[in-house]
């Protein structure tokens, strides 16, 4: 892949990284970190007021090329958000450091894009908690429940999903086989905290799988004191 020659460009690495050296006119953005409660229809408003203020600010319009060093979930859940709110995204994992030559910040400027959420990329808790094919791509120990990060309150799955750790969507080859997934299929998918799970939506969207992805995941999930599996 070259350099685009129209499509906005957005560095999702750390910040130090993209100071030492970025593409030309790139911006730096990391949307990793965010956690949203989205259950309402007023939060959902929200999100799409927010990110509209991110792309005006931030100059962004579509086509919008993220990079990151490989398809990692900071790259993935970056790209999702901007996906979310109705930009044409494309991932640019590898061949792109040659042409990091550019150091310090860019002042982009602004835009008149506004959001519009692509509800068919997103699932909420209660949507979640009804779909017939959800997706856990955490570890198989994080899906029984026998370990949890510090944040949660406890371990635990969303019930009647399956798991499919994210190490399995990293060789695509084959994979729709082993998921038992057919193109054109819908799959919700989700792991702690909608970054894994990211990239699997990526991977499976390449695939032609109509894949929805539970950003909140079992951070919110856990939070709104939903029930769980085992």
């Amino acid at each position: 892949m070259e350099l685009p020659k129209n499509g906005v460009l957005v560095d999702t690495r750390p910040k130090g990284a993209y100071l030492k050296g970025h593409l030309p006119g790139a911006r730096h953005l990391d949307l990793s970190a965010p956690r949203l409660r989205l259950r309402e229809e007023a939060e959902l408003k929200a999100l799409e007021e927010g990110l509209t203020e991110l792309f005006q600010s931030l100059g962004l319009k579509s086509p919008v090329v993220l990079y990151d060093e490989g398809l990692t979930s900071r790259l993935c859940r970056t790209a999702f958000f901007l996906g979310l709110g109705g930009l044409e995204v494309e991932l640019w994992t590898e061949g792109w450091e040659p042409y990091a030559t550019e150091k310090g910040e860019v002042s982009p400027k602004r835009t008149d894009t506004v959001a519009r959420l692509r509800r068919d990329w997103l699932l909420t808790a209660d949507e979640a908690a009804r779909h017939p094919l959800l997706l856990d791509v955490r570890s198989p120990e994080e899906f029984r429940g026998l370990v949890h990060p510090p944040c949660c309150p406890r371990g635990g799955r969303i019930p009647g999903s399956r798991n499919a750790p994210l190490e399995l969507f990293l060789s695509p080859d084959g994979l729709l086989d082993r998921l038992g997934l057919t193109p054109g299929q819908e799959v919700g998918v989700y792991c702690h905290s909608g970054a894994r799970s990211a990239v699997a939506f990526f991977i499976l969207r390449s695939l032609g799988v109509r894949a929805r992805n539970y950003l909140g995941s079992m951070h919110e999930w856990l939070q709104e004191g939903l029930p769980t599996e085992p």
